[in-house]
């Protein structure tokens, strides 16, 4: 008979270095996950900004047809008055395709979508927008960034009141300067208009600025 004294005995549980092994593992993939999500929404908003922007593009083509030219830089080409030299684009955007006149607006919007990141207002309502107020609205894109707007007219020689932008409230005011093509050395839209977005990093110029045109 075998000594009972060399009789293996079962384990009991885990040992801690294997405990930290499987937690590590566990770890690594609660990491890969998080990081595979992150991307997965940055590339879902990044394609909505794309498809949100052609649809704006879209609009500014009607505006264009209905109106006989694109909505301009600045409100003040449509008889208002730009309180300041803060996001005026993008406002004077909004208040041409919200225009209730000539058929109605060109605008259909989540309304999470708009935001006044300078908190301006005009003294009256120039267009006949149909928000009910004179505030001037801008619209931001699927990263909750405000977007910018230039017409073709501001390309060569931009007035300094069309540039300076302020794309989140507690964001400082930037710079966007009209773009070239790197490919042809002419204007980007040219004839026409550039929209951007400043896409997730909320910064001009940077490899993940998203167009539309």
């Amino acid at each position: 008979m075998a000594d009972s004294r060399f009789q293996m005995r079962p384990r009991s549980g885990f040992t801690l270095v294997e405990l930290l092994v499987v937690i590590c593992i566990i770890a690594i993939l609660a990491g890969l996950v998080t990081v595979g999500l992150n991307a997965a929404m940055v590339n879902a908003r990044t394609a909505s900004t794309e498809t949100f922007l052609q649809a704006l593009s879209g609009a500014c083509n009607q505006y264009s047809t209905r109106w006989g030219d694109f909505p301009p830089s600045t409100i003040d080409d449509v008889g208002g008055r730009a309180p300041n030299d803060v996001n005026n684009g993008i406002e004077a955007l909004v208040a041409c395709l919200a225009s209730e006149r000539r058929g109605g607006k060109l605008i259909a919007v989540d309304e999470e979508q708009y935001a006044n990141a300078d908190g301006d207002s005009t003294g009256a309502n120039v267009t006949g927008w149909f928000f009910g107020d004179n505030k001037l609205r801008e619209l931001t894109d699927k990263f909750g960034f405000g977007i910018t707007y230039l017409h073709h007219r501001d390309f060569a020689k931009p007035r300094p009141q069309v540039l300076k932008y302020k794309v989140a409230p507690d964001g400082e005011t930037v710079t966007i300067a009209p773009e070239k093509s790197a490919a042809t050395s002419t204007w980007a839209g040219a004839g026409r208009f550039q929209l951007r977005s400043v896409g997730k990093d909320g910064k001009p110029g940077t490899g993940d600025d998203i167009r539309g045109q």
